[in-house]
């Protein structure tokens, strides 16, 4: 027969444990109905975005006085904004403000050669966004394509030294490409790091004494950002 003291420790051990279980099963009600108040309401379909990193321009040939130079330019600035609108899990479309500028490497034609200068640009675009979804993702991390078309406001490159100037196009439309990876950081927040192209052709700009200069000009970018819905 069990003594006195044996029964005593397990008779004080008996309320304890269903104590605890009591509490475990008043509280779970309460950690139900914390979790359920917890979930943030969906975000707006409307989004804004911010992103900046690098341009680049390819070598190539530049036209100036019937002459050919070669041209490189260094990577330089690159800056967007857009303002945009989700359709459905997969689609986006956005209005984007693209600035990009690149200092000029040289310009070398044999007996000539220019060292000093810039080329500069704004750009308006309306583009269209794809995402797979969550079955294309990796560790929350999504990618996207995207596609747009629209219009390079002014494309202005200017020389330094002699012979130079200010070079300057009027407006004209190009394509863009882009391919990127996404990450939600928040409820309305997200990261995102994408590649670019633009697609302009070769483009006329005017320069002082009626001087003509003729450039290719299809640039590149790598931008970082943040989107953030309403």
């Amino acid at each position: 027969m069990p003594s006195l003291h044996h029964r005593s420790a397990r008779d004080r051990q008996l309320p304890s444990g269903l104590g605890l279980a009591v509490l475990l099963l008043a509280t779970l009600p309460l950690h139900a109905a914390a979790t359920t108040d917890s979930v943030p309401a969906a975000p707006s379909p409307w989004f804004a975005e911010f992103s900046a990193g690098l341009s680049v321009i390819p070598a190539g040939d530049v036209t100036l006085g019937g002459r050919t130079y070669e041209g490189d330019f260094k990577d330089g600035p690159f800056l967007r904004g857009a303002v945009g609108r989700r359709f459905g899990a997969n689609w986006t479309v956005a209005g984007e403000w693209l600035y990009r500028k690149n200092e000029l490497g040289s310009l070398d034609a044999g007996d000539r050669r220019f060292t000093r200068g810039d080329v500069a640009s704004n750009s308006l675009f309306l583009s269209a966004t794809y995402a797979p979804g969550p079955r294309f993702s990796w560790l929350g991390i999504e990618p996207y394509a995207g596609l747009g078309f629209g219009l390079i406001q002014e494309l202005d490159l200017d020389l330094q030294g002699p012979d130079g100037g200010g070079f300057e196009s009027g407006s004209f439309t190009a394509w863009q490409w882009s391919l990127g990876l996404k990450r939600p950081l928040a409820p309305r927040a997200e990261l995102f790091l994408e590649g670019r192209a633009v697609a302009a052709g070769e483009r006329e700009l005017q320069g002082p004494g009626g001087r003509r200069l003729r450039i290719a000009y299809d640039a590149w970018g790598l931008l970082a950002g943040l989107r953030w819905s309403f």
